[in-house]
């Protein structure tokens, strides 16, 4: 009975090390069950392996292809993603030649390779520039009277601060966040494009209208074919994911032919296509 006493009589050396060797077995077992407050919690980004799953080939419907533009100011690649066959738009470039310009739907109707049907179909994102109307039989019957200064319109896409706060309803605090969000954007292409920018809840954008507006002809369009992801991924329309799976599908399959084309890639639907299908080119 003494020796196996002897088994459980420890010296001060021995009682040390035991605690010790407790202790450190006490931190090992906490440390294993709170392991995973020390792992990282950010997920794995898998938009590179997105384009690699096989897709459906599918028909792009002109419904889709639909997107806000200037009918005087649409290149020819924009007039054939809306629909117009390529005969047409040669008619309708000869028409444009003689120095036509279109004001409202009416004006387009004159042109023979614009169908009523066709029409129709863009109407609701056709944007026209006003046109200043002038009263020449008032002018004629009263020659003498004074005529009043002619009404400047300010085009939002070249304005400056100064031509921005001149316009009734544009304070300077909106003038910045309209100049700002242009920047962004590479100019504007539809007056809904204000709804987009912070503060600018109360403006009254009839009154705006009145007094201003957009050209988009200075529009700064991006090249899909050359653009990297940091240029695609920098406008406020496309996010990392779309511009990386937008360079990855040029990658293998090759130059983007039409700007419609994108709508192949899971990430673009018809509505994004909408909004970007203004900013964006196939060739410099």
């Amino acid at each position: 009975m003494n020796n196996l006493k002897d088994y459980f009589q420890f010296n001060k050396k021995e009682r040390n090390g035991i605690l010790l060797l407790s202790f450190i077995l006490l931190v090992v077992i906490l440390i294993y069950n709170n392991s995973n407050l020390f792992k990282n919690n950010s997920k794995t980004d898998f938009s590179n392996f997105e384009v690699l799953i096989p897709q459906k080939e599918i028909v792009v419907n002109t419904k889709d292809s639909l997107f806000n533009f200037n009918p005087n100011t649409l290149e020819d690649d924009g007039w054939i993603l809306l629909g117009l066959s390529e005969s047409k738009l040669k008619t309708l470039r000869n028409y444009q030649k003689s120095g036509v310009v279109f004001y409202n739907e009416d004006d387009l109707r004159k042109c023979y390779a614009i169908s009523e049907e066709f029409i129709q179909k863009i109407s609701l994102y056709a944007v026209f520039p006003k046109k200043e109307e002038v009263n020449y039989k008032q002018e004629k019957e009263n020659p003498i009277k004074r005529k009043e200064p002619q009404k400047v319109m300010i085009n939002l896409n070249e304005a400056d601060s100064n031509d921005l706060i001149s316009v009734s309803g544009i304070a300077s605090f909106y003038a910045k966040q309209i100049i700002n969000h242009r920047t962004k954007l590479g100019g504007f292409i539809s007056y809904n494009q204000f709804s987009e920018i912070w503060g600018l809840d109360k403006i009254n954008l009839e009154l705006v209208k009145s007094q201003t507006y957009i050209d988009t002809i200075g529009v700064v369009k991006i090249n899909i074919n050359s653009s990297d992801i940091s240029v695609l991924w920098n406008h406020p329309y496309i996010n990392y994911k779309q511009a990386n799976a937008i360079v990855n599908y040029r990658a293998q399959h090759g130059d983007f032919y039409h700007i419609k084309d994108i709508q192949k890639i899971v990430l673009i639907d018809s509505q994004l296509f909408r909004k970007i299908a203004p900013y964006l080119k196939t060739s410099d």
